[in-house]
């Protein structure tokens, strides 16, 4: 039976581009396995927001106004890393808007460690690599 550990909506705006939002979340014992299912959205940029970005970023490359169609669509990418007390588990860095990660002894996800779920402090990050527009984030947590 799963027991829902963490069940959160976050709202993201442009002026939290390129930080990190920490989540923590303590177990207080065991599991077999953890789940986190994870989303967001939208992942495009409406256009015109896009460009005006796009716009502001090419004199740093050293590339003309001209360009900007190049480099659309634009699109938000948040990954998730995860740590327990500490310990880096992992992250796996990829555009899908709907993941789902599982971590348990034998075998976790693509990008993180198998590991056992033991009581303590967990703590999952997100990382905010493009946020260019109104995102909203999903995330739900699950003991197994």
């Amino acid at each position: 039976m799963k027991e829902q550990l963490l069940n959160k909506k976050i709202a993201l705006v442009p002026e939290d581009h390129q930080t990190h939002r920490k989540i923590v979340l303590e177990l207080d014992h065991t599991y077999q396995a953890l789940v986190i299912n994870f989303s967001y959205g939208p992942q495009e940029v409406p256009t015109e927001q896009a460009k005006e970005y796009i716009r502001e970023a090419l004199p740093l490359y050293n590339l003309p106004e001209t360009a900007v169609d190049e480099f659309l669509p634009l699109v938000n990418l948040i990954t998730v890393s995860l740590s327990c007390e500490s310990e880096y588990i992992g992250c796996r860095h990829n555009k899908e808007t709907q993941q789902t990660i599982r971590i348990a002894p034998e075998q976790s996800s693509l990008g993180f460690i198998p590991h056992e779920i033991k009581a303590g402090v967990w703590e999952i990050q997100l990382n905010l690599h493009c946020v260019r527009s109104e995102v909203s984030v999903h995330l739900d947590v699950r003991g197994v």
